[in-house]
Parts: structure tokens; sequence; C-alpha cells
């Protein structure tokens, strides 16, 4: 896949964990915390499947775990409950995890040039906004939703109300579930590989960092004077 020149994009649709923050190891173990009580092995299970598959929603997760190494079904009354006991764990630490690099810039960048950016994450929604409101992010993205809703679903969302086409339209994330989401919406994909692996096909194209493709062909613009966390 040949992606186009990063300004030419309509607009550009950003997972959130391991994309904009460097949060994937906070939720990694946050996930293991929350099944802390059921022993090392089934923690150790649970932080094995978080650290292969991150971008699936906790609401498919936690409903996998318990049955799978509990032998247990939940509700989805418990599901719910499961999910909020995790977001009591977790908020706080992603909101305090830094940004990755270049983000600041990237999405200054994109700010300038008018090209309206989005946050699509497996992250609750509720939950979604308050970490982005906290981080002092909301300025910079047009739409910010989360789950339970799937990604293709919001993406498809957002744009029913423009004129613009899925395939003017670029998707970055770190997770399958987030390629699927482009393969599904017939957007461009672009890969973020921050610690040197990734799960994406051979020929997909895939960065360290945001500025090795949004600000490698243009001057960079300085991030707002607004501290960004």
């Amino acid at each position: 896949m040949r992606l186009r020149d990063p300004a030419r994009y309509a607009h550009v649709f950003f997972d959130f964990d391991g994309v904009i923050v460097d949060s994937v190891e906070a939720k990694i173990t946050a996930f293991g915390e929350l099944y802390r009580e059921f022993g090392p092995a089934i923690r150790g299970k649970v932080e094995a499947y978080q650290r292969a598959v991150p971008g699936e929603t906790r609401y498919d997760k936690i409903p996998r775990f318990h049955r799978d190494y509990l032998g247990q079904t939940l509700s989805k009354a418990e599901t719910l409950e499961w999910c909020d006991r995790l977001s009591d764990l977790v908020l706080d630490q992603v909101v305090a995890c830094p940004l990755l690099p270049d983000v600041g810039a990237t999405l200054a960048w994109l700010q300038r040039l008018g090209t309206p950016a989005h946050i699509v994450s497996g992250t609750p929604h509720t939950e979604l906004e308050e970490i982005v409101e906290r981080k002092g992010l909301r300025p910079f993205f047009a739409a910010v939703r989360g789950a339970p809703e799937k990604k293709a679903s919001i993406v498809m969302d957002i744009l029913s109300d423009t004129s613009i086409s899925p395939q003017d339209c670029l998707f970055v994330g770190d997770a399958l579930t987030d390629f699927d989401c482009a393969q599904a919406t017939g957007m461009d994909f672009l890969g973020c590989a921050s610690n040197g692996s990734h799960p994406f096909k051979p020929g997909t194209p895939v960065i360290d960092r945001l500025g090795d493709y949004f600000l490698s062909q243009a001057k960079p613009v300085e991030a707002p004077s607004r501290r960004v966390a």
C-alpha cells in the first residue's frame, strides 16, 4: 500500500492508546490488577492477551477472560460492573501517561492545515472523553468516540453527514482492530510501532513515530504554547 502525501487526506482518524498516548503498558498492568485475586497464573494469561490484542474493547475481553480462564459466564450487568472496576483502576494512570513523540506537533500541523482529526478507540466513550479533556487534547479533535460502538461503525457515522469518501481518509493505529477498521471502511491505513514490533502483514506502511510520516514532507509547526500533558 502506498500512502498519499499527508496533506492530501480529507480526514485523519487516530486510535488512542499506543498512537496518541504512551499508555499500552498502563492498560496491561491495569488488566492484570483487575484479575489479581485469581492468582498469578490467571493474571499472567490476562496480561499476555492484553499485550497481544491491545485494540479489542474490554466489553469483549472481560467476558472472554471469565469464560476461557475462569469457566464463568458473565451477565451483561456483571460485565458492565467489571468494566467499571477496570475504569477505576486505569483512568488516572492513563491521564498521567505521556504523549508519544511528535503527537503535539502532528496535531498542531493538522489543525493548521484545516484537516479534521478524530479519535476512534476501544476505550469506553465516557472514560475516553474524560481522559482527552484532562490531557488538554480536546481542541485538536473534531470527534472523540469510544466503545461499546465498534470502530467501523463510528467511522462511517462520523462521515455520514459529509460528502467525504472514506477513500480520501486515513486511519492510524497500532492494532489489528485498527487495520480491520480501515479495511472494512475502505480507508488507507498507517501502522504505528513505537516498540519496533507490529501485527500487520508485510507491505503495510508502518512508522515508529507520527513525525516520520506527518512531519517528514512538510515544515513542522510548533505545538501551541498551552501545555499538552
